[in-house]
């Protein structure tokens, strides 16, 4: 596979906590967009029999701390593959930005290592094995719009309208743990009371279900994303939102002109992305 293949981002436009579990992760409801900022993934075969991950441009850990080495490793163990591969990523996209970049890396690795060895995967044995790598790992395999729950694993399908996001990264990298560890969880009995629209006409039918229940304890452990979130709403975005556990700030804009012209303004306070729903 000589071509880069793009692999992308997502953010969150409504999640609730609802309880941690007993093997350490926490039950969610989300409603999750997929957008047009993306890392760029070339895969090379090689017969020797190894995993190679390494970075063209930005920032990521390489080798073994890499989820996608993780995600290599395990189809090639699952399906006794003796081929060796180089994989090489273009990062845009932050880390610790509740972006979902790493996990969007490992989906990406995977449908094209499905496709080059010829695995024939079904898409349930697919969702599976994305689980087994990362709690988002799923989302970014069954690759549109939709509503997760459990750990990500249950998804359904939603339409959403075509939004255009500007993205600020405040260049501070949260770990998703310990933003996790410290939240407050107002508990719910299976989160089956908690309904989302399957199907959203508009751009103000989506703002108005803008939540996300990390937010509080992400800006108290960093105050200036507070801060970026105001900026944005003053900017002209409809609604604005800590996006998963952060780092990252969104906001909503009505078409590209307007979420550039906001992106002016809020360039001096980290880095700014202009986006859209894929």
């Amino acid at each position: 596979m000589e071509s880069f293949l793009p692999s992308f981002a997502k953010v969150n436009l409504f999640l609730k906590v609802l309880r941690k579990r007993d093997d350490g992760y926490h039950d969610i409801v989300s409603l999750v967009d997929l957008i047009s900022l993306s890392d760029s993934i070339r895969i090379k075969e090689t017969e020797e029999d190894q995993i190679v991950v390494k970075r063209i441009s930005g920032e990521m850990p390489e080798g073994r701390e890499n989820v996608i080495y993780r995600a290599v490793e395990l189809l090639k163990q699952r399906f006794s593959i003796k081929k060796g591969i180089v994989v090489e990523v273009k990062k845009r996209i932050p880390l610790g930005a509740g972006l979902g970049g790493g996990s969007s890396n490992a989906a990406t690795v995977i449908r094209a290592l499905n496709s080059l060895w010829d695995l024939k995967i079904s898409p349930s044995e697919l969702l599976e094995i994305g689980k087994s790598i990362g709690a988002d790992v799923p989302l970014f395999l069954y690759g549109k719009a939709c509503i997760i729950r459990g750990v990500g694993e249950k998804i359904t399908p939603v339409t959403l309208p075509r939004i255009w996001y500007l993205i600020v990264y405040p260049e501070v990298e949260m770990k998703s743990k310990e933003v996790y560890s410290r939240v407050k969880i107002v508990l719910t009995k299976n989160g089956d009371d908690i309904k989302l629209k399957k199907n959203f006409s508009s751009l103000e039918e989506v703002v108005r279900i803008l939540e996300n229940d990390l937010e509080e304890t992400v800006i108290e452990m960093c105050p200036k994303i507070g801060e970026i979130k105001d900026l944005l709403t003053s900017c002209g975005a409809k609604g604005a939102l800590v996006t998963g556990s952060g780092s990252s700030v969104f906001g909503c804009f009505e078409d590209k002109k307007s979420a550039e012209r906001a992106a002016r303004s809020m360039a001096p306070y980290g880095r700014v992305f202009v986006a859209c729903s894929i």
